[in-house]
């Protein structure tokens, strides 16, 4: 839960920021929270108010939230879901303004403190809190390789086939993130599977080391893929590469590496024009 930055105490008269309560229907609802305590403002009370960045009153799921002050500017806003993730935003307009540079997530309750200054150099503080509805459609995914912990073939891919449309694939690839223990590099391609569905792969950019250790970490959830379709959950794999290749196409072993072996090529075979195999390199498989 998200704390106000100052203590609170019980002054004569107690000091006050005005903060304009936009009434949201629907997808969004703002209701007050605790009082704040902050130095008393001298002359009248800056005025914050919440709403979309699009202009509309009514804050949704899916839209960049709106932070304005008149009578004054902000010097800071925070605002952040239950798990203490702060949405990114910045001031504009000459600090009157504060726009989120992401998209709030559905069924999400965030908590908003804005910090003031007024045209007499009298400064506050308001806090806010801002709940959004659940989403009224859903993206889901399916991970491949699909069993967690488990030792995969060098020529296995890592891939992620999405149940919905993914139009907006640059908000989507923001929060996907692969690590491995042999710090291997690589980069993701979108294509779609053989039923038509959205698809995206991580091609390390060498092959696979035997024994590599493998994490994927999605943290989609909130993320809209495109149309309003968000996921309502994060997603975690970990796998390790094998200490030999399997051909899975061609349904035999292609090589094996072991840890202390002295370089050399290990590859599997490949078809030649009159679909004959053609061996790659030498290796024996033993």
């Amino acid at each position: 839960m998200s704390r106000s930055p100052f203590p609170r105490r019980r002054p004569t008269r107690p000091p006050r920021v005005a903060l304009a309560v936009v009434t949201v229907v629907g997808a969004g609802a703002l209701s007050a929270c605790a009082g704040f305590a902050a130095p008393a403002p001298v002359g009248d009370p800056v005025k914050v108010a919440l709403a979309a960045a699009g202009g509309t009153r009514t804050v949704q799921a899916g839209d960049k939230l709106k932070v304005t002050a008149e009578g004054g500017v902000l010097t800071e806003v925070t605002v952040t879901d239950p798990r203490g993730r702060r949405l990114p935003g910045g001031l504009g307009s000459g600090g009157t303004v504060w726009t989120s540079s992401a998209k709030i997530a559905p069924a999400t309750k965030y908590s908003v403190v804005a910090r003031t200054k007024s045209a007499e150099g009298g400064v506050g503080a308001a806090k806010e809190s801002l709940t959004t509805a659940r989403a009224a459609r859903l993206n889901t995914l399916v991970l491949d390789p699909g069993v967690q912990d488990s030792v995969v073939a060098v020529d296995r891919l890592l891939t992620l086939t999405f149940d919905q449309p993914v139009t907006d694939r640059a908000a989507v690839e923001r929060h996907l993130s692969v690590t491995t223990n042999s710090r291997t590099t690589g980069s993701w391609d979108w294509a779609k599977d053989r039923n038509g569905m959205d698809q995206v792969t991580w091609r390390a950019a060498q092959h696979w080391k035997p024994g590599t250790e493998v994490t994927l970490r999605a943290e989609l959830d909130g993320v809209d893929s495109g149309g309003g379709r968000f996921f309502t959950g994060d997603y975690d794999l970990n796998f390790t590469i094998s200490r030999s290749c399997t051909d899975s196409d061609m349904g035999r072993v292609c090589g094996k590496v072991h840890v202390g072996d002295p370089a050399g090529v290990t590859a599997s075979s490949v078809r030649g024009k009159d679909d004959h195999t053609t061996g790659i390199g030498d290796w024996n498989d033993g």
